[in-house]
Parts: structure tokens; sequence; C-alpha cells
């Protein structure tokens, strides 16, 4: 399956460990503090569920487009796979600054190019137009 992939920079790849990490620390030093405050715990605990979560979560930073004969799967940052496939898509647009897909009546989406490679989005111009047309012919 043919892919291309976007680099993700590090404070998006670590974003749920190092606002995780602050509010556990924050927590940690409040208590330490001795301020006996009741605000202390809740930041303790919502360090802990925010590096928590990262960990579990730890796949979504990645960012591609893929494709193959039968469908086309787009993940953005922080969200799950979208999968489209051809034979309910009615139209593909690579512009240089957005991949837009069409499919049904107010179906689809468009995804912002910015960060991948000019080769990168050279091959979606040049793979994925023909295999749409022939999928929808």
């Amino acid at each position: 399956m043919p892919q291309i992939s976007k680099k993700v920079s590090f404070f998006r790849r670590n974003y749920f460990y190092i606002t995780g990490g602050f509010w556990l620390c924050m927590g940690i030093a409040l208590i330490l503090v001795g301020s006996n405050d009741f605000i202390a715990y809740p930041y303790t605990i919502f360090g802990l569920i925010g590096a928590g979560y990262g960990y579990f979560k730890k796949d979504l930073p990645l960012e591609f487009i893929r494709w193959d004969n039968d469908k086309i799967e787009i993940s953005e940052w922080q969200q799950s796979t979208r999968s489209y496939k051809w034979a309910v898509i009615d139209g593909i647009n690579v512009s240089p600054t957005n991949l837009t897909i069409k499919s049904g009546p107010a179906g689809g989406t468009m995804v912002e190019l910015k960060g991948y490679s000019e080769a990168d989005i050279e091959k979606l111009k040049i793979e994925l137009t023909p295999v749409q047309n022939l999928a929808t012919a």
C-alpha cells in the first residue's frame, strides 16, 4: 500500500506527556510545599491522566495518507484513521496545499498538505488521479 507521511515535531509527538508532566509536577510541588490545599490533588490526578492518555494514544501523532486499489486512508494529528472506498468517492482534487476528497452530497474531507514534501504531493497527483478515474468509471 503506497503511503506518504508527514514528519511530526517533538512537541506534537509528546504533547500529552509534556502537559501531563507539567500538571503532575505542579501537583507534587503543591503537596510538598505543604499548602494542604484541595487544589493540589486534582493537579496530580490530571497529570497522571494526561500522561496515561499520551501513553495509550501514542500511535495518534502519526500523520499519513495511504491508498490501494480499494480505498484511501487518511490519518491526521490526534485523530483516528479515516477510510474512503473508491466506489463512494465522487472526486479527488490534489492542489499544492490541499487534498480534497468529495464523497456524496455532504461527505468527504479536505486535508491540508502543509508539511508534506513536494515529492510526496507530486506522488499524490500522479498516483491518485488515475486510480480515482478508473474506480468511478
